[in-house]
């Protein structure tokens, strides 16, 4: 069979998917998948034909995306410069079926004007409205937002309905669509257990559990390796990794305390400009992930999905300091399950981080519940059940 996949430029969106491209690949399938450029040796790593999308637009920059709203304006606008090229390319590829993030509407746009099999990948946990109704002090002041700007919310909300009417298709589901862009088959990357309101999704969702696999990122300094002090391990990921006062508070945090600490700034944050680092602070660009949790006592992380699987995956808990309204969400699950602590004081100061810590580090029911969480992920099938589902709903 012929797959399309649209994928998204960042990280935390495409990782899993790669996983499940890699398993198709493998059952000899056809997988065409368009991204960046940026993106292209790793996708081209899984055996699947890379292709730039057939337009002159820069790459969507997620790290201006700080609430909803914006994020919906910046998908109603990519969409509707994307869908009529986007249709045209991957009406010549003839694919038996189009894969999409949840994310892209473009993308679900494009399978109804196609009339294609349509499944969405979700890398976060699924939304629907008994999700969105739990997270309400969560997701407090993007609902300020939309309250205090009609004029922009209407704006978006006139343009999703044209999305549509000017590719010939029907009246479009209901605004929050605009975010999940449900489709017949939808593959969510957690589990039943660490999905909120799991058993209020119906039989149109499958989930699986993240796709953890080996990335190539290289090794471990062993001089970390052989460190007998609890390994600390902080990132806020790959977007919303430029907060250069908090990396130098941290810094001041532990530059004393009894712990070895790595932490991942990203590319865009001068290690230089951070002053004097400890010897047993490690900072670094990236670190490979995967390597670092399973020796990792603690995360202290944003809160990102991909963050929050590959911990609990490792059944490492989890202290939690989100940057957006996503991970807010995502901090409140961890947290509810006894896997980690949302941090909500505000300032962060010394005394408060390490007492949160402190918490985390003394009490084994955080390690025990996280590793409850991991267990879930493990058994939920992975890659091989997502391609499994996809086969069966696509031949």
């Amino acid at each position: 069979m012929k797959f399309v996949f649209l994928t998204i430029p960042a990280h935390g969106h495409l990782n899993p998917m790669l996983g499940v491209i890699r398993e198709l690949v493998k059952r000899r399938h056809q997988v065409i998948v368009y991204n960046t450029a940026d993106f292209a040796d790793r996708i081209r790593e899984t055996g699947a034909e890379f292709c730039l999308p057939p337009l002159t637009l820069d790459p969507v920059n997620f790290r201006l995306m700080k609430n909803a709203l914006t994020l919906a304006k910046m998908s109603v606008d990519f969409s509707q410069a994307a869908v009529p090229a986007l249709a045209k390319a991957i009406e010549k590829e003839a694919p038996d079926c189009l894969v999409h993030d949840s994310f892209s509407l473009w993308g679900k746009v494009v399978a109804k004007m196609l009339r294609l099999p349509a499944v969405a990948l979700v890398p976060s946990i699924a939304f629907n409205l008994p999700v969105l109704w739990q997270a309400i002090p969560s997701l407090f002041s993007d609902f300020r937002l939309f309250i205090s700007q009609p004029r922009r919310v209407w704006s978006v909300v006139s343009q999703y309905r044209r999305i549509y009417q000017e590719n010939g298709l029907t009246k479009p589901p209901f605004i929050l669509d605009l975010f999940a862009n449900v489709e017949d088959l939808n593959i969510v990357f957690t589990s039943t257990y660490f999905q909120p309101q799991a058993t209020s999704f119906d039989k149109h969702y499958r989930f699986v559990g993240p796709i953890i696999y080996e990335r190539g990122e290289g090794e471990l300094q062993k001089a970390i390796l052989q460190s007998k002090k609890p390994l600390i391990y902080i990132s806020l990921g790959t977007i919303y990794n430029d907060d250069y006062e908090f990396y130098k508070q941290i810094i001041n945090i532990f530059a004393n305390a009894p712990y070895r600490v790595l932490i991942s700034v990203g590319r865009y944050i001068s290690i230089k400009s951070l002053g004097h680092i400890p010897v047993h602070i490690t900072v670094a660009p990236y670190f490979p992930q995967l390597k670092v949790l399973q020796q990792a006592a603690l995360f202290i992380s944003h809160g990102g999905a991909n963050s929050i699987n590959e911990s609990l995956y490792y059944g490492v808990p989890l202290l939690l300091v989100p940057r957006i309204q996503e991970q807010r969400i995502n901090a409140a699950r961890v947290e509810e399950l006894g896997a980690g602590i949302y941090f909500k004081e505000k300032p962060l100061t010394k005394e408060n981080l390490l007492l949160a810590m402190r918490k985390i580090l003394d009490n084994a029911d955080y390690r025990l519940n996280a590793e409850k969480v991991g267990e879930s992920l493990k058994t939920a099938g992975g890659a091989k059940r997502a391609v499994e589902e996809i086969l069966m709903y696509s031949s």
